[in-house]
């Protein structure tokens, strides 16, 4: 696999983890809809990551950006599984 393609498609996944991440930290304690917005965001960014996996391999699996978005993902995706918590909470 072509190394700028691999790149291109890792910052359009590190683009949504970012988003995915923002959306989580302004729903903090308040919105519902914006945590499931942002587990949207992180849905499209794990499977472009699969996607990505599935063509590159182990090129995918062995780069450092890669392993860095994956890790952000769960941890991202982990802050919004506590933020729809607490708004349950909440309520």
């Amino acid at each position: 696999m072509a190394q700028v393609n691999m790149h291109e498609k890792l910052q359009q996944a590190s683009k949504m983890l970012k988003e995915a991440q923002q959306a989580v930290i302004q729903a903090q304690g308040q919105d519902i809809q914006t945590v499931e917005r942002a587990h949207e965001l992180l849905n499209q960014a794990e499977s472009e990551l699969q996607n990505l996996q599935n063509q590159a391999g182990r090129e995918a699996i062995e780069n450092s950006q890669f392993q860095q978005a994956f890790e952000s993902l769960h941890d991202i995706r982990q802050q919004a599984q506590e933020a729809a918590q607490n708004i349950r909470d909440e309520l």
